[in-house]
């Protein structure tokens, strides 16, 4: 399926947008870290504005920016847990999301998952669910693995990351996927200015940009992509929303391995053998 290859290639650039920040947080505030690099993946769409169609509705607009007020919240929420926590820990929990994903997408796009696909969905959150784990044996008591204020944290970023692939995939019915990724990032800088100025971080922004210059473009194309290659997704006819979350999860497979052995962090190998579970489950979704 062609939405299939779309959404796996935009987990990978999630993966390493997410890894990239990961990295620039270890000596950076998490405002500072997403104005820079928010605003640099805006200052990157500019050059083809020329495909953008201005002649959408206010329908439509206000979507968006619902969209963009919930994608930031969400962002700011999760870099706070990556900033004070491992990434191989935190980053698998959002395997969860797909759950609230699928009812959204029920209630709001009528969508259904047979039997064989949410077999798939369960096997891609059963891996999430034991990487979660400090050890095998407390294959009960996933919750131990964040201190409850950084859990109930993820847990927010969930909420609010459900509701915005079924926004998109309403607001891409009549807007193409470039219109739609250009006035979300133009929301997202909207917001980033605001901070900017009404918190007074000029001179902290300027001292991370002169410091972390190139991981700061990187991570900010690399979440330009992901978003574009998402919509892409979402915007083919055949797309199910319920399926394309869970697919795009699967990013937490490169996350944990990689993420983990840049951060030299700890329980990898239990970890990286649940991603298996996650692929079979991909396997189910992609034969059906």
């Amino acid at each position: 399926m062609t939405w299939i290859t779309l959404i796996l290639c935009s987990g990978v650039f999630f993966s390493l947008n997410h890894i990239l920040r990961k990295r620039i947080l270890e000596n950076a505030d998490v405002t500072d870290m997403m104005i820079l690099t928010g605003s640099f993946g805006f200052f990157c769409l500019l050059p083809f504005i020329k495909e953008v169609n201005f002649r959408i509705s206010s329908v439509n607009m206000i979507l968006i920016l619902i969209n963009a007020v919930f994608a930031f919240t969400g962002s700011y929420l999760l870099n706070i847990a990556y900033k004070h926590c491992e990434i191989s820990t935190v980053s698998p929990l959002l395997n969860f999301n797909p759950l609230l994903v699928i009812l959204l997408s029920h209630f709001q796009l009528g969508e259904a998952l047979n039997g064989q696909q949410f077999s798939g969905v369960m096997l891609i959150l059963l891996g999430g669910y034991i990487i979660t784990l400090k050890e095998i044996k407390n294959f009960f008591n996933p919750f131990t693995a964040l201190p409850a204020k950084y859990f109930l944290i993820v847990l927010a970023t969930l909420v609010l990351w459900s509701f915005c692939p079924v926004i998109n995939r309403v607001v891409l019915f009549e807007i193409d996927a470039m219109t739609h990724l250009f006035f979300f990032a133009m929301f997202i800088f909207i917001i980033q200015l605001i901070l900017l100025i009404t918190t007074n971080r000029y001179k902290r922004v300027a001292l991370l940009a002169k410091n972390q210059w190139s991981l700061i473009i990187i991570a900010g194309a690399f979440w330009i992509i992901s978003d574009f290659l998402h919509l892409k997704a979402l915007a083919v006819p055949t797309a199910v929303v319920s399926l394309a979350i869970p697919v795009k999860r699967l990013s937490n497979l490169l996350t944990v391995v990689l993420g983990g052995t840049v951060f030299k962090e700890k329980s990898l190998v239990p970890k990286s053998m649940a991603c298996i579970f996650m692929i079979a489950g991909l396997y189910i979704i992609g034969i059906n």
